[in-house]
Parts: structure tokens; sequence; C-alpha cells
């Protein structure tokens, strides 16, 4: 079991602790509601060191991030942070990631959890199989690694006093390199997987320590709450953004919505051909957000039905705490995606009366993200 710099300060704030995927961490603090509405109303911070950084290096970097993703790095400035999916051959995404560039051939990509039963990270050996015959290294730095998430409309308030730099002047999608709470060459990250306002703070694991006291110090006048996984969770439904299980089934970007990542003009990647056939001839299915319109949440893999017949499955689903229903995320037909339909979610052989949502269900117009 791996356990983050961060672990025993949630426990002795009397975090209930569970296993994700090999990693023993925080489901909740004070609560799956208040933490997520102290994300929307004030700030809450999350220990997102299970992620994966993957340094790659070299002259030849730039060329292998163009391999292996399926947007397009070529123009990315030094500190400018990239979303985009890794795909295999057959178009499928094999993981959704951020590209970070940190110098002149040198990227981040940083990856989510460990993803297969060994509890390895999977992107590592796929970005180093897809280095072969380039002058680049490919490093796994993650174990030197303390990450947490400041996430809230309260966030730049609570973190400006502690840096250098001025936070005022950093864009969404975009890093920075400076001092943070004295620790010399924090790199603070305008992202996130809240849909708030928010900054990922990222240290080496020895100063993770610093980081957490002097953040704890900083965010008490502002009433910010410590976050889990649960919060984290039913947040990120209701802003529609994916996660492996929305993607397991073989589901390729242009069905996840994600088709405005995919830049077929920037010449070959891993998954292309595949891809623009796809693209060419039309998506046959769609990830769309589902509303609950009882108190029922749906678990993953519930077939969605309409006028008695089977048109999907749900993904993932959580209650959006800010929306006041349960929301899921779920591939239909195409023919079935759009906004307004009436639908159900079977269970126990009972039909659950829902509809299909605006995705995403939450500030569609993106202005937290960019206050």
């Amino acid at each position: 079991m791996k356990r983050t710099p961060f672990y025993h300060q949630f426990v002795a704030a009397g975090a209930t602790m569970q296993v994700v995927q090999g990693w023993e961490v925080a489901a909740e603090i004070t609560g799956e509601r208040a933490e997520h509405l102290a994300v929307r109303e004030r700030a809450g911070l999350f220990d997102w060191s299970s992620t994966g950084e993957i340094e790659i290096q070299g002259r030849d970097a730039l060329a292998l991030v163009q391999r292996v993703i399926v947007n397009d790095a070529a123009q990315m400035p030094i500190g400018r942070v990239l979303y985009s999916t890794m795909c295999k051959p057959d178009g499928a995404i094999l993981s959704d990631i951020t590209i970070y560039r940190l110098g002149e051939n040198r990227y981040w990509v940083m990856t989510a959890w460990g993803s297969n039963a060994a509890q390895q990270r999977v992107e590592f050996d796929w970005i180093a199989d897809a280095a072969r015959g380039l002058d680049v290294s490919v490093t796994d730095v993650s174990s030197g690694v303390a990450l947490l998430a400041l996430q809230g409309p309260c966030a730049r308030d609570i973190l400006a006093p502690l840096a250098s730099a001025n936070l005022g002047a950093l864009p969404y999608m975009r890093s920075l390199e400076t001092t943070l709470a004295n620790i010399p060459r924090a790199l603070i990250s305008r992202t996130g997987y809240t849909g708030e306002l928010g900054y990922e703070l990222i240290v080496a694991a020895e100063h993770a320590h610093e980081l957490w006291d002097a953040l704890i110090a900083a965010g008490q006048k502002y009433g910010m709450a410590l976050a889990g996984m649960k919060a984290a969770f039913s947040l990120r439904i209701e802003k529609g953004y994916i996660m492996r299980f929305d993607f397991m089934d073989n589901v390729t970007p242009l069905e996840t919505g994600l088709g405005w990542t995919v830049k077929f003009d920037k010449g070959a990647f891993i998954g292309r051909d595949v891809l623009l056939q796809q693209k060419q001839a039309g998506i046959t299915r769609a990830l769309v957000s589902i509303e609950m319109l009882d108190d029922f949440l749906p678990a993953n893999g519930l077939s969605i039905v309409k006028d008695g017949n089977a048109i999907g499955k749900v993904t993932s689903s959580a209650y959006g705490h800010t929306i006041g229903c349960p929301l899921a995320l779920g591939l239909v037909s195409i023919a079935n995606a759009q906004p307004g339909i009436a639908v159900s979610v079977q269970a126990d052989g009972k039909l659950h009366p829902a509809r299909i949502a605006r995705r995403p269900a939450y500030d569609p117009e993106n202005t937290r993200i960019h206050a």
C-alpha cells in the first residue's frame, strides 16, 4: 500500500481513508457535502500527490510528446499547461493527462493514478516504448513530488501572500516556478479538477510539511476545508470532467466530447489514422451528463433506457451538491445524446427517471475557472 507525504496529516485531521488503485488516500474529512460546498463557496485543499509526474527531456523531447498525445504541443511556450489524451493504436483512450512545458527541451506529463493490476503507471511504460530511436530521456519523478491542490474562489487570496511571484498575472492553464512559503523552486500551476479558480502546488517531497503548515495557517481566515476523494468526485461530475471509468470501454476522445483536443493537422501520432476514420464516418455514441429526477444514485454499468430499449450505460456518478440532485456520466447512442431527452436508468428491474442534461451541468460558460 502506497501513502503520500500528507497521509499522516490527513489521518490526524480525522480523515476516513480509502484504497484507490494501490494508494491509501483521504475519502472524506468533515463529510462529502461540506467539503464540496466549501470548494464552491470558499476553498478546499486536496492531496494529489498520488498523481504521476513523468519527465521527458532531451533534443527529441517535443517529438516524443507529439507522438504520444493527440493535442499539439508544438507552439507551447515555456510555462504552458496543455490538456490532452494519449491513445492506443485503435484510437481508444489510454489516459487523459496534462503536459507541462518546463524548459526548452523539458516537459512533464502529469497522469492520474497507477492504473493496472500491478499498480504501475502504464503511461510511463507507454511513453518509454514510444521513445525508442529518439534522443530523449524518460524519467518517472513521481516519488520525489508532493502535490496539494488548492481550489475555490478564495484560493488566490490564500496563496498569494505565500508566493514570491504575482499570482494575479498567472492565466488559466499556465504554470510558473517560484518561492512558495519559503520553499525554493516550487511549481505553481493554475489548473484543477473542480471547475473553480484553483492552483496545483508542487514541491520536492522533503518540503511537504512546510507547504502543509503554511497553507493550513493561511487558509484559516478564509474557512478553507480539507477535502477528500468523494468531494473531488462530486465536483468533477458536476463539471462533466472524465475519469478512467468513463473511457474503460474502448472509448475515443471524439466520443467523450474531447474532439477539440485532437489535432489531425499536426502530423502523425498514435491512434491518428483510426481517429480520422471515425471523424469522417461520424461517431455512433457519445458521453453525456445525466440528471436523475429521483434520489437514486446509479452505479457504474447500469443500463440507460429510452422507450423500453437500452441506449447506453452509466460510466460514473456522484451526487451534485451544487446542482441538488444525483448526476451521472454515461455513453449513449448518438441519436439520444441531446440535452432534454427523457431517459431512465434501470436497476433491479426498476426504472428511475432521468434526462440527458447539458454538459457541464455546472458553470457551462467556465467563468469560475477563469476568475
